[in-house]
């Protein structure tokens, strides 16, 4: 029996960071991983979506300017291997990163037991004085639709396509379902995109939601919300579907994207008296620390927001809180972002978030039409909007729809997270042409001294 001072179960943003974070620190450690390393992100999620994504984003802008004369035909094919290998090398690097620290991995799948014990499905049995769990989530599917990786798929089932379908029924309008129908739209492929809530993206803000709707539209993508299927025929090589509206769809595959569920059960943490919420999360302190004092977790395990930046804070606050250091995780400012057309950007709170939290809250909306880059990115429907403390001026959140805004999400934190005025933000020197513009533009129009915005009248007097 192998001993450690960490094991780490699962090979996750929530998992490899906090075995690196942990070597780094003097601490001899192991990493379990049943599956390839990199989990969700790297495998099924993150990295795959976002190489979907650029190829496709890249062809598609130059396609639309008419003096390039350019029309795209993916090799379907081609695409998915390339976007496979992606990950893949991505994979080889978490590897390589977990040799150079000198962490063991074990190629199994971990049940916790007691006394620091973990058993894995080898038979091999590891010991530790610490153990992180971040075991992740699975795809959540609904009940009267199973998963077969033929024709209906998951968000992990559905990267293994290789012949591009004519039709698709895309079963939730999150981030997942937004992102896909996007990319498939834009490669052929029609689309049907179905959601149970009242518009798209219904978690996030409804401005958010109308602009998303408005270019989805445009791409032919149809749209039904407030709408459940009610009933799936699968055929031998196409799905039909009915809705709640009564239309029938049929179409060459079906893509459920509606949540996830964690991967909690069976691994033994009740046994081990670690205590999980009611939908099944793992509770943990500002630490990580679990109820178990010598059990952390960390990433998706712990509960929404299911994001691979999240669980890289969390695994490192695991990971330093193990060895004795004061490291607490701050959810204050974490980033969501959603990889369409336009890329949204949302960190921090929204307006009715503010309101609820008792803040007298002032609310900006800029329309990014008066920035030169979004002339040249043709995306004058975007938009940037801040919230902030009235009095203060601190800003609370920032909320942006444009081309390139999840690379603006960093700065937007920062600014959060220190605690940033309007005034610092509007005097911030942005480069020019830039869609960065927009975060000192937005700050400045909140200040009424806006450079590319005209102001009404009544707004120019200094109480306006």
């Amino acid at each position: 029996m192998e001993n450690y001072d960490v094991i780490v179960i699962g090979g996750g943003p929530g998992g490899y960071p906090a075995a690196i974070r942990s070597s780094q620190l003097g601490l001899r450690v192991a990493l379990v991983e049943q599956g390839r390393l990199g989990g969700e992100c790297v495998n099924y999620g993150c990295i795959p979506t976002k190489s979907m994504v650029k190829p496709v984003e890249t062809l598609w802008s130059l396609s639309r300017m008419g003096f390039i004369k350019l029309s795209f035909e993916v090799d379907f094919e081609s695409y998915m291997n390339w976007v496979n290998s992606v990950s893949s090398k991505v994979s080889e690097g978490v590897a390589g990163l977990l040799r150079g620290y000198s962490v063991d991995v074990y190629d199994a799948k971990a049940r916790l037991s007691e006394g620091g014990l973990v058993e894995l499905s080898d038979g091999r049995v590891l010991k530790a004085s610490k153990i992180v769990v971040s075991t992740g989530t699975d795809p959540a599917a609904l009940p009267n639709i199973e998963f077969d990786g033929a024709l209906i798929h998951n968000n992990r089932t559905i990267l293994g396509l290789r012949k591009k379908p004519s039709r698709i029924i895309i079963v939730g309008a999150g981030y997942i379902g937004v992102e896909f129908a996007n990319v498939m739209a834009k490669v052929g492929v029609e689309v049907h995109l179905v959601e149970a809530l009242d518009r798209v993206l219904p978690m996030m803000e409804e401005d958010f939601s109308k602009l998303l709707s408005r270019r989805l539209s445009r791409l032919g993508v149809k749209i039904y919300t407030s709408t459940r299927i009610e009933e799936v025929d699968r055929r031998d090589s196409y799905v039909k579907a009915r809705l709640s509206n009564g239309v029938e769809l049929e179409a060459n595959h079906m893509l459920v994207a509606v949540g996830r569920k964690p991967n909690t059960r069976g691994i033994g943490l009740e046994k081990a008296g670690v205590e999980l919420d009611e939908r099944g999360y793992v509770k943990v302190d500002e630490s990580m620390k679990t109820s178990n004092p010598s059990i952390y977790a960390a990433g998706d395990s712990t509960g929404p927001p299911l994001l691979a930046h999240k669980a890289f804070a969390q695994a490192i606050v695991a990971a330093e809180a193990i060895a004795g250091l004061k490291s607490f995780y701050d959810p204050k400012a974490i980033p969501s972002i959603v990889f369409a057309d336009p890329e949204i950007v949302s960190v921090g709170l929204t307006e009715a978030e503010a309101k609820k939290a008792g803040y007298n809250v002032g609310v900006t909306k800029l329309p990014l039409g008066g920035l030169a880059r979004a002339v040249i990115e043709d995306s004058l429907d975007s938009f940037i909007k801040i919230v902030y403390e009235d009095s203060s001026k601190t800003i609370l959140g920032i909320h942006i729809a444009g081309p390139h805004a999840s690379e603006l999400a960093g700065e937007a934190a920062l600014a959060i997270e220190m605690g940033a005025t309007l005034e610092d933000l509007s005097s911030t020197i942005h480069p020019h042409p830039t869609i960065s513009e927009a975060l000192q533009e937005v700050a400045e129009l909140a200040l009424r001294k806006p450079k590319h915005f005209i102001l009404r009248r009544k707004s120019l007097s200094p109480n306006g």
